[in-house]
């Protein structure tokens, strides 16, 4: 099979596609039997192809459905 167009990620980039969302997570820290857990938060980064921000605030919420929170800037990512 031969591609008709083939996009990468620098074109994804170059359209604003990519949307750079900070999600805060929670992480239940097992020390052993007989021991409280504690509970650790850990933060994950990840950049997400989307045409908008609403529809990458969906994907990564579903995703990771038990985050404790989101952020996502309002413009689309941008490599530094």
């Amino acid at each position: 099979m031969k591609h008709d167009m083939i996009v990468g990620w620098e074109q994804h980039i170059k359209n604003g596609n990519v949307w750079e969302v900070t999600v805060e997570l929670a992480m239940q820290d097992e020390i052993g039997p007989g021991v409280p857990s504690s509970v650790l938060e850990y933060t994950v980064m990840v950049l997400v192809v989307a045409p908008n921000r609403d529809l990458a605030q969906y994907i990564v919420t579903t995703m990771y459905p038990e985050y404790e929170s989101i952020s996502i800037p309002d413009e689309p990512y941008t490599p530094d």
